[in-house]
């Protein structure tokens, strides 16, 4: 008997319309301009920055304000209401969700869930303790659609899938083929060699999973000491102290929360990330157990497919997270404090790198504070920092957060007398970057006082390239007791090669020392790594 999954050159209808996404049926599928589809919630994730772009890479653009406007796909939307009315009644809905049909069972819990219902529900400690098996479909038809009496024992290279030996006769008369038995072999191979690799990054994503526990208690716990220390040093003062209290506090509570939410947001998309991992173990583990050759060929795209794109995703969260710890600091001469109440303490940061290694110090030449805004590339400005330094300073990369799509970023360093003195480009590709996002450049230097670092990208006839800032003056502003920052520009001629020892024109401000002509500039988002 004839499958009764309709198909199209071996491709099921309900493979065509499940979201490139979250890998299940639409759910309010929306056209973006470049004509892909996705589900209306899986573009609002694109676009948690304000922008995002297209993740089949097409250089399409994309702004949160225009979602609501995109245009449903009313025919997938329509197809994927077909295949719910018409599942077969012998096949379990998500007891969870109720909607879609299930993919897993965990025997502990004694449920069936789809995908996504499974990663909710169970947490990171469940996935290795609980039972949970794959519910895979045992009644694929081996028999051809078309000659019903001939089983499929061959694989069409050509045209990529099961045939029987009438087809090779006729319609497939001078393809290439192998038998179902000699492809499950390689089959098998590469299913060892993709379970290896999962296994592999599952461990890498628990070390980091770890660390980012770590770092997240650490921080609570440098935000407890710091909270105790303020209050101690400002109960002392009494009253005369009680609205700088109150102030620093405030201030300290607010930027805790943010940095929390920075850590906790990380070890949430890790734990997402070894979920999806975990999962896609489980299934490949099963599918490496079932005898059934036909079964095997016939799922051997979309395991393999799968397993790749969550590999990929995972490696955007290997570099690890940035995230901020506050100090309290005052002056230890009260006589001086009560002389200076109206400006008491200061709070400084430190950014720090945790990874699946270490938590490390890094140096932060950003604003602290301020809202973060973007400013883009037109190809004819750099922009960074002149250092003002009592000790020299050895950096190994530098870390910029842009949005560059397809575009080559350098780093310039320029010493005291404007020369260039070394420099270092890196060529990103739109696979990186659909928002603003860290960027490590490795460049090793030692830089002396007056000596400056800018960024600027190559111009691309497809689009612009972006660079996160916050608002800030031409003032010198200190990072920490040995390095002091301006926030500068140069003028770039983006049509000549700029080699070592070149001259660069970089932009003064000698006439803007009166503070009420002194405009802001972009101090640019940027982190040492020494």
């Amino acid at each position: 008997m004839a499958s009764t999954t309709t198909t199209i050159s071996g491709i099921t209808v309900e493979n065509l319309v499940k979201c490139a996404i979250c890998l299940d049926f639409y759910n309010d599928p929306r056209y973006l301009p470049c004509s892909h589809t996705f589900c209306y919630q899986c573009i609002e994730k694109l676009c948690t920055e304000g922008i995002g772009q297209c993740p089949m890479r097409d250089n399409t653009f994309i702004r949160r304000s225009i979602i609501n406007n995109l245009p449903v796909n009313r025919i997938a939307k329509d197809l994927v209401e077909c295949i719910y009315k018409s599942s077969s009644s012998s096949q379990t809905k998500c007891d969870h969700c109720k909607k879609i049909l299930s993919e897993f069972i965990c025997e502990t819990c004694s449920k069936h869930f789809c995908t996504i219902c499974l990663k909710l529900e169970h947490d990171i400690n469940q996935f290795k303790t609980h039972s949970i098996n794959i519910i895979i479909n045992e009644n694929f038809n081996q028999f051809c659609p078309e000659h019903i009496e001939e089983k499929q024992k061959y694989w069409c290279n050509r045209c990529q899938i099961p045939v029987c030996s009438d087809c090779l006769l006729f319609k497939h008369k001078h393809h290439s083929f192998i038998t179902l038995d000699n492809i499950s072999q390689t089959m098998k191979i590469q299913l060892h060699s993709s379970a290896q690799q999962l296994n592999s990054t599952k461990e890498i994503l628990e070390k980091l999973n770890k660390k980012t526990t770590e770092a997240y208690h650490t921080h609570y716990q440098t935000h407890i000491k710091i909270k105790n220390h303020i209050e101690q040093t400002i109960n002392q003062l009494q009253a005369l102290l009680e609205e700088r209290k109150k102030y620093l506090i405030s201030t300290v509570t607010k930027n805790d929360a943010v940095q929390q939410e920075i850590i906790q947001t990380q070890k949430s998309n890790i734990e997402d990330h070894l979920k999806a991992i975990l999962i896609r173990q489980l299934f490949t583990k099963q599918i490496l157990k079932t005898e059934d050759l036909f079964q095997l060929v016939k799922m051997k795209n979309d395991v393999i497919n799968y397993n790749q794109l969550i590999q990929e995703q995972c490696d955007q969260l290997m570099y690890g997270c940035i995230f901020d710890l506050q100090h309290f600091t005052i002056d230890s001469n009260l006589s001086r404090i009560q002389r200076t109440l109206e400006d008491l303490g200061s709070l400084s940061t430190e950014t720090f790198l945790t990874n699946s290694v270490d938590i490390r110090p890094l140096l932060k030449l950003s604003e602290s504070y301020g809202e973060e805004k973007y400013q883009e590339f037109q190809g004819i400005y750099a922009y960074g920092y002149r250092l003002h330094l009592s000790v020299p300073l050895t950096i190994n990369a530098i870390l910029v957060k842009v949005a560059s799509f397809n575009s080559d970023l350098t780093i310039y360093i320029l010493d005291h007398s404007d020369v260039l003195v070394q420099k270092e480009t890196i060529k990103t590709s739109d696979k990186h970057l659909t928002t603003l996002t860290w960027i490590t450049i490795p460049i090793t230097f030692q830089l002396q006082h007056n000596y400056y670092i800018f960024v600027w990208a190559q111009p691309n006839a497809e689009s612009l390239s972006s660079i996160a800032y916050r608002d800030s003056t031409h003032n010198l502003r200190q990072i920490n007791q040995h390095v002091s920052v301006r926030s500068k520009s140069a003028q770039i001629n983006k049509l000549t090669n700029i080699d070592i020892n070149t001259k660069i024109n970089v932009l003064y401000d000698a006439f803007l020392f009166d503070d009420e002509r002194n405009p802001t500039v972009p101090a640019i988002e940027m982190i040492l790594d020494i």
